[in-house]
């Protein structure tokens, strides 16, 4: 519903966030944009969203959690909904010569869409006099002759209710709304987004029989579990053991390992996985998350595995996310005169790349990835490099 760009004060590079999103992607938005404290000074910029008209009336100084909530009560909005909702923003940005909302406002403007009417394809006053005449408003006395009709200004009719009524002209038509706007959300009792309880997710079911759909109950599962919560877990599905189930749904909290679930027999190694990583300190999720990133996209679960195993080999410098940045913090270890002038005036993007080569790092979103062993990321998975033949035709 909305796409925005996260930037922190003095940070050169921008990430970007899609809403609504699960509170762990805030909070990992959040760190690859080194915002890793509420003291911290950053902007949210709407860049782009479904409902065209809505990123201008959204202020700077916009909350990522709120907007975050606006974008998931807007998701959930049946078509009519969104229509109401339109002309709520429209109604009030009547009011005040187009002035940017609160988002505290339009959060309870989505609330609020009961108390709404649409005269839809009435789009100009005259229209809306007719529509009103002809569904007997009360907008002209009762029992007037036929022939009055025909001297009837339907243009002044309408302009005078929509002025009295507060209501706007969309491109659905006549929006116009009765009601008191809703309360039910207040900025004070916002609730901040927390860590999930849970590494993994996985929705499990017994096998479908033959060509039938399934139409068992299924049962979510938190990984990492104990063999005590699993066995619970199947006994709910009537299952004896994983062997006779199929898994409907997965989730991981770490976005590189978004698609690397594929087979239930994996399950042990994924709750390995699981339970080391729900022990790692806030830099070691860090510095596993880059070295993820620097993995093949194809990796699987067990390579993932392999790779939680050796995070003491690698180190992750934060504040270099680019290769500019990563010169800068090279230099900025020497004492150089005038600094500032000395970055101001030197190609520092390609200086960064040359360093990078020449060290062997990788750049990932949360800092500038090295290897205290010299090894890469990619060899720590002890892929076989594919045989190199000379066919002869």
């Amino acid at each position: 519903m909305l796409e925005v760009y996260l930037l922190k004060q003095s940070a050169p590079k921008a990430v970007r966030l899609s809403l609504p999103a699960a509170d762990y992607e805030l909070l990992d938005a959040l760190e690859k944009a080194g915002i890793t404290n509420e003291r911290d000074i950053y902007s949210v910029e709407v860049t782009n969203s479904e409902l065209d008209y809505l990123p201008q009336f959204i202020p700077d100084t916009a909350n990522l959690y709120e907007l975050n909530l606006l974008a998931g009560q807007l998701a959930v909005m049946s078509q009519w909904e969104l229509e109401c909702f339109e002309g709520m923003v429209m109604m009030d940005s009547v009011k005040t010569d187009y002035a940017p909302i609160q988002v505290e406002r339009l959060i309870n403007m989505t609330h609020s869409t009961g108390d709404c009417q649409i005269a839809n394809g009435v789009f100009d006053d005259e229209q809306l006099g007719r529509f009103y005449v002809e569904n007997d408003f009360p907008v002209i006395p009762e029992n007037l002759p036929e022939a009055a009709y025909a001297l009837l200004d339907y243009e002044e009719i309408g302009k005078q209710a929509r002025s009295s009524e507060g209501g706007v002209f969309t491109e659905k038509g006549y929006v116009v709304h009765g009601g008191e706007m809703s309360r039910r959300y207040s900025s004070e009792n916002f609730i901040f987004p927390q860590k999930p309880d849970y590494v993994f997710l996985l929705e499990i079911g017994t096998l479908p029989q033959g060509d039938e759909p399934n139409d068992q109950k299924c049962v979510t599962v938190k990984l990492p579990y104990t063999e005590e919560t699993l066995k619970s877990a199947l006994s709910q599905i009537g299952a004896d053991g994983i062997e006779g189930c199929c898994f409907y749904k997965y989730e991981s909290t770490i976005t590189q390992l978004s698609d690397a679930f594929g087979f239930l027999e994996d399950i042990d190694q994924l709750n390995e996985l699981a339970d080391i990583m729900k022990g790692f300190t806030k830099e070691q999720a860090c510095t596993y998350k880059a070295m993820l990133e620097a993995a093949p996209k194809d990796i699987t679960i067990p390579e993932a595995l392999e790779l939680s195993t050796q995070i003491q080999n690698f180190s992750v410098i934060r504040e270099a996310t680019t290769p500019a940045e990563y010169a800068k913090h090279q230099l900025s270890k020497y004492c150089i005169e005038l600094q500032e002038d000395f970055f101001a005036c030197t190609n520092l993007e390609r200086y960064g790349q040359k360093l990078i080569a020449e060290k062997g790092l990788a750049l990932s979103d949360y800092g500038a990835l090295w290897s205290l062993d010299g090894q890469t990321v990619e060899q720590c998975l002890n892929r076989e490099n594919p045989v190199m033949c000379m066919e002869m035709r």
